[in-house]
Order: C-alpha cells, then structure tokens, then sequence
C-alpha cells in the first residue's frame, strides 16, 4: 500500500498499451487510480469485517434468549440439552456479566418477563382462534350433510308422488281423480285438494294426456315437502306446430320457446325473413359452393390488394331493365364477420373490362380507426379515385366486433343503393357508364389496401338475385340522396401533384396552375386557383365551358397535367339554384306588369 511505490510503477491496462510511451502526468494519474482501487479493495474488506462481527454479535444474542426462554418453559430442565444451555449461558454470564446494582440490570429483566407473557399469551389465543375455527367447519360439514340428507328426502318423496300420480296405462280414467290420503283424520287435506283440481283445468288436461307424459321425465314439479300432498305442478307440453281439435275447433298457437328456438338464424346464413336460401327462386348463393366450406379470410401478408383476393362473377346483370318492375338480377347480398381489431375491409363491384380494377363501379370500404370511423363510399376511374362520400360509423348498425353482419347493395337507375343490416345507409349515384350489355358484373373482395395494408374480415356467404326495391319513398336522411354532384361547366380537377405540406408551397403551386391554365382565361387570362395544404390536386376554374373542353384536350396531349372536369358542390349548386329562381321572379313580375 505505498503510493510511491504504485507511482514508481504504475500498471497499464491492456487497452491503453497501443498508446505507450505516456507521459509523466498520464503516469501519474494511473498510479493515483491503482491507489484508489487499492484502498477500495481495503475498505470493503474492513466493512465485511464489521458486519459480519455484528451479525454473530446479533446471532449469539438471539441464540442466548431463545436459550433462555426454553430453560424457564421447562423449568430449568434437568436433560442434557438443559445442561449444554446451563453451561453456555455459565460462559456467557461470565463473559458478559452485568452487575445487580446497575439500573440496567432491573429493567432488561422486567423487559424479558413481560415479552414471555405477551408470547404466552399469543400462543393461548392462537389456540384458541384454531379450536373456534375447527368446530364451526365442523359445524357446517354437518349442516351440508343433513341439507343434502334433507334433499335426498324430498326427492324420493317427489319420485313416489309422481309414480303414483302416473300409475299403470289400464287406469288413467281412474287416476283423474286424487288418491285419499292413506292416513286417518286427513279429511281437510282431502277437501283442499279436491278444490285445487277444480280450480286448476290444465292439470285435467295432463290427466288426460298422461301417456304422452310417461317418458317425460322432468315433469316433476319441484315443490317443497311441506305441499307435498296437494295437487302436483307439471309442465305443460310445448306445441312445436300449430293443430287442431276436430271435436271442439280449438286452434293452438306454438309455445313461446318454440318460437324462440325455431326463429334463431345460424351466424352463417341470412335471415329467413330475406328468402335468400339456396331453394329461392329469384336468386342463388355463389360462396361457398360445397358445404362445409370454410369463410373466406385475405391472406396476413399480400403483396398487393390482388394478391390472394377473392373475386366472383354476378351474373346475367341487364343495365337496360333496372326498374323494379322487372326480374332481372339487381341485389348482392354477402354475410360477414370483422373482428372488433380490425381496422378496415373493402368490397369492390366492377365491369368485366376492369383492366386490373383500374376501373371501379362501386367502392365499399368501412374504416374503423379514421376520424372516430368512417364508411368511405367511392367510384375509381382510370386509377383515380372519384370524390369519396363518408358516413360516420356511429350512425350505422355495429359492423366491426359483431359476431355476422349482412350487407345487401341494390344496383337501380339512380345508383348503387347500400343497406347495412336492413338500415339503408348510403346511396353512390352513377358516376361511370354502366356495362351496354347484358353480362356479368365482376365482385371482388381485395386482400389489402392500395399502400398494401392487409384486411381482416370473413366472409361467410354471397347471393346474387332479384329483390324489389328496398328503400323507402322518403330518402331525406340517406346519405349520398340528392347530392349537388353535377360536373362544373367550368372548373377543372387537376390531379396526380407533388404532395405539398406549407403555406409556401401552396402560394408556388397556386402560381404555376395560374401560369400553365392563362391561356383558357378568356382576355385578360384570369382564371381561380383552389389549392390547399396537405393535397396533391388543385381546380381551376377558367372563363368558359368551351375553354375547358379545350384545356382537357390540349392537357390530355401533351401529358404534364392530369385534369378531369370537376363537380360541383352543394354550395355552388344552391347558388346557382337561388339565381335562377331570383331570375324567375323577376321575369314573372315584369310579365304581370305588361299584362296590366
């Protein structure tokens, strides 16, 4: 432990030997560090020292008073243990003797008396506590034990009431009346019993019909012994199906648990109230195919929504007869399943010339998880996606975490008609050209998203067939129903832009739409830039219908821009509706002032 010799010769580590000579500082500083860890290793060693001087200080008390204490419960004891304690505690008391006229000496023996009372003490309460809780098990041992004693009891009583109210098959006449009571002086019981025959006619009806009930054997009633020997309470027959009496013309209506029981629909197939069996005759099931076949689930990793889709034909769809008038096929129907994690499914209705479904008719897609969850409804053209309609989820019946949910979509003149558990909750208006001829329309249920997210949801079955219309005459609240979604004469979609984030960038791509679409302003080449933040489409309204015809086809040839012709929205279409009407009472006011 000398420093001077530790800095004589400090010892260098492995990894600092690449870096030798060091210098005398550097030296310096390892010799200190070798010092430190010298005096740390002493330290701990000093440490473990003490403790474990006072942990046997610690052990050789405990061990004295445990001593103690077992010399005075045996009375000083005379065994040979005893002797070994005596002797030890002989060593000890001379080792570490204390005075009788120290104030310590009264006051640790006054401390060790009293700490053997309260140790007594506990031991005769735990003893005590014990015995009480050995005896109220017993206590309720036997009360279970006479209770099911008691039960047994009452039950062969019940089981030699109900043989004798049965009795043999030759006597059934005989048995409509109550067996006296075999005991003497049982003539009140005997009137009571006659009384509640009388006022109880279904227990005549079961005297009657007693071979129906002599393999029935819980029509035993369950009455306590004590009213053992009045009438017996039986159960009715239920009436699965509806007869009736040829002497008294009497209908009987099915029993409520046969209703119930018979009206339960299994999760995989539709409601009977929809006649959408595999025997209707306006339509057939296209999945499953067999019985016995699994739903179908889109796969856990897809690389693209057509990996691993499902896709079915609909067939024989007329888009010249969809009036309801007519038997021409117009409803899908799909029962489903999607679990209470999942975050989105979709289920798209196309034309036989999809190309690859870069063209969709009708676009069904439920997002759990997107702006407190929504059900976006959209058409696809071309690989652009049309104005998608949304419709809050929590204004729909439960789709997500129920265990079988039906979907039907009705194809009609005005569009594509969704309801969701009989709740018509949308309507897509046309927005492509339908088919021209008859054929089959293309149903696909796609395995993920377009950024390749998968879907999760069953499919249990699909019906395609005819139904009449199932929307009402009042279509206020539908959503989709009358909305303002005419194509602008004069505004421009242009799509398939850089996405932008700020305010910057959004007075850059204001100014190039300005820049690129000049021409088409009429003369003074001013047109209306809508840009907005987070999007990578603008409009562009130029002066006239004729210079957007001219822009789509000039923008279709050179290719820089994609642009479509914009709709309208409900505001501009109510303005134009307020101008014309303003217009129209002008016109009759002037007309009326003339005729006067």
């Amino acid at each position: 432990n000398n420093p001077a010799a530790a800095a004589a010769a400090p010892s260098i580590p492995a990894t600092l030997r690449h870096l030798t000579p060091l210098t005398k500082n550097e030296l310096l500083l390892l010799s200190t560090y070798d010092q430190i860890k010298q005096y740390e290793k002493i330290s701990a060693k000093l440490k473990a020292t003490e403790a474990k001087r006072r942990l046997e200080e610690a052990d050789e008390r405990y061990r004295a008073k445990v001593r103690e204490r077992e010399r005075l419960e045996n009375g000083g004891g005379n065994d040979d243990d005893g002797d070994v304690d005596e002797s030890a505690n002989k060593k000890k008391s001379n080792n570490e003797r204390v005075p009788e006229d120290h104030p310590y000496y009264n006051n640790s023996s006054e401390e060790e008396d009293s700490e053997e009372e309260q140790t007594k003490q506990h031991r005769t309460q735990k003893q005590h506590q014990r015995q009480l809780e050995i005896t109220q098990l017993r206590e309720e041992i036997e009360a279970k034990s006479q209770k099911e004693v008691e039960r047994d009891a009452a039950r062969k009583r019940e089981e030699e009431m109900r043989r004798e109210l049965l009795g043999p098959k030759g006597k059934k006449k005989q048995m409509k009346k109550r067996p006296r009571e075999e005991e003497d002086g049982a003539a009140e019981n005997e009137e009571q019993t006659n009384d509640a025959i009388h006022n109880n006619d279904f227990i005549q009806e079961e005297y009657d019909d007693m071979q129906q009930y002599e393999d029935t054997a819980d029509a035993v009633s369950s009455q306590p012994s004590s009213i053992i020997s009045g009438p017996s309470i039986k159960k009715k027959q239920r009436i699965e199906t509806t007869t009736s009496s040829t002497n008294n013309n009497t209908n009987q209506s099915t029993s409520l648990i046969a209703n119930i029981s018979g009206g339960a629909t299994p999760i995989h197939d539709f409601s009977t109230k929809l006649k959408m069996s595999k025997t209707s005759l306006d339509g057939s099931i296209l999945f499953p195919k067999t019985i016995g076949e699994t739903p179908w689930r889109p796969p856990s990793n897809p690389i693209n929504f057509m990996d691993g889709c499902f896709e079915l034909d609909l067939p024989d769809f007329d888009p010249n007869n969809l009036s309801s008038t007519t038997n021409n096929n117009n409803t899908v129907a799909i029962k489903f399943h999607a679990p209470q994690e999942s975050s989105r499914f979709s289920i798209n209705i196309a034309s036989p010339n999809h190309n690859g479904y870069d063209s969709i008719l009708f676009h069904f897609n439920p997002r759990q998880f997107q702006r407190g969850g929504q059900l976006v409804i959209n058409n696809k053209t071309e690989s652009m996606w049309g104005n998608d309609l949304s419709v809050p989820l929590s204004t729909l019946p439960l789709v997500f975490g129920k265990a079988a949910c039906t979907l039907i979509v009705q194809v009609n003149g005005e569009g594509f008609d969704v309801f969701v558990e009989g709740v018509h909750c949308a309507r897509l208006e046309h927005r492509m050209a339908l088919p021209k001829m008859k054929g089959p329309l293309r149903l696909q249920f796609p395995a993920s998203d377009d950024y390749g997210n998968p879907e999760d949801w069953e499919v249990y079955r699909v019906w395609w067939g005819h139904k009449s219309s199932m929307a009402a005459k009042d279509l206020s609240g539908v959503a989709g129903v009358n909305v303002y979604s005419s194509v602008h004469p004069k505004k421009l979609f242009v799509s398939g832009l850089p996405k932008i984030h700020s305010e910057p960038e959004v007075d850059l791509r204001r100014a190039e739409m300005e820049r690129a679409f000049r021409k088409y302003g009429g003369p003074n080449g001013v047109v209306l830039v809508s840009v907005q933040k987070d999007s990578t489409f603008a409009f562009v309204e130029v002066a006239s219908e004729q210079q957007a015809d001219l822009a789509l086809v000039e923008m279709a040839a050179n290719g820089r821009y994609r642009v479509n012709k914009a709709r309208r929205t409900k505001h501009e279409a109510l303005m134009e509706e307020r101008a014309a009407r303003e217009a129209g009472e002008k016109g009759n006011g002037k007309e009326s002032v003339d005729w006067d």
